[in-house]
């Protein structure tokens, strides 16, 4: 990206990205609900399969949406800070069209993005793997400030910084892809960050699971492996795959279908031009 690269407008910037980001978590939530549950110690399932069977037939298709609030809350402030940070930091580099270039920039917005969505993160774990009684999100936050304060709400940001870190492979998989349409590279794209940080988000559900259990990333990274061996930093990875290419493929869609509503019809030029150069991910 260069200076002189066209840009949409803002505001219809922010209102495809609001979009995007809710029609992304609408399709990948219930994979993501089973995928927490393998992660975590307090349900034994036998795979996939058998924790969408229990979680069906013990809760109904609510329990595939369960804490899915959390996310949907903060989606457009996240889609915003992603968007600007990555943005500006591209502008900055020097050869800021190159792969290097997006990789940084893609990192550096998630290490700036990981400070909401960590708090997000934890109160949607919390819903997920309940076993106290929450009226919704806001009561448990507001129940995790009461007992630990605000440094209880961001359990687990480590870990989920170095997660978010994903926003590089992201966008320059993407940026690779995006000339075969923007649903095959989004859902690329999204396998892409998934597998380059996988075992990072296993151990922040763990964490923000049971955050009295562990003193840290490290202590909870070793007491798993001396428990559970190599393989527990794999678990819900064949979920989360399978949620990452159609939640993803759904959020490009959503952003391409939702801009070219907005703008008219002599900006769809420049909107196609800005999707191709400028990387537009949620």
């Amino acid at each position: 990206m260069s200076d002189s690269t066209s840009h949409p407008p803002a505001t219809a910037c922010a209102v495809s990205g609001l979009v995007a980001g809710l029609a992304g978590l609408a399709t990948g939530h219930p994979f993501d609900a089973v995928k927490v549950r393998l992660q975590t110690p307090a349900g034994e399932y036998r795979g996939f399969l058998d924790c969408l069977r229990v979680t069906l037939r013990q809760e109904k298709v609510y329990g595939l949406y369960k804490g899915m609030a959390s996310p949907a809350a903060g989606v457009a402030f996240i889609n915003a800070i992603v968007f600007g940070t990555y943005n500006r930091i591209l502008k900055f580099q020097q050869d800021n069209t190159s792969l290097k270039a997006i990789m940084i920039a893609g990192m550096g917005a998630g290490v700036v993005s990981s400070f909401i969505t960590c708090p997000m993160e934890l109160v949607k774990v919390q819903l997920q793997n309940e076993t106290v009684g929450h009226t919704g999100p806001i009561d448990c936050l507001r129940r995790i400030y009461a007992t630990g304060g605000i440094r209880a709400c961001f359990t687990g940001l480590v870990p989920t910084a170095i997660r978010e870190l994903s926003f590089g492979p992201y966008f320059v998989t993407y940026a690779v892809t995006s000339g075969f349409g923007s649903i095959l590279g989004g859902g690329l794209a999204g396998i892409a960050a998934w597998c380059s940080t996988y075992p990072a988000d296993v151990i922040k559900t763990r964490i923000q699971a049971e955050p009295n259990k562990y003193k840290g990333m490290i202590d909870c990274f070793r007491i798993c492996y001396q428990t559970e061996g190599y393989r527990v930093f794999f678990r819900g990875l064949t979920p989360t795959l399978l949620r990452a290419f159609p939640s993803n493929a759904a959020t490009f869609f959503a952003y391409t279908w939702t801009m070219r509503l907005l703008v008219h019809d002599q900006e769809k030029e420049r909107i196609s031009v800005f999707e191709e150069k400028n990387v537009a991910a949620i």
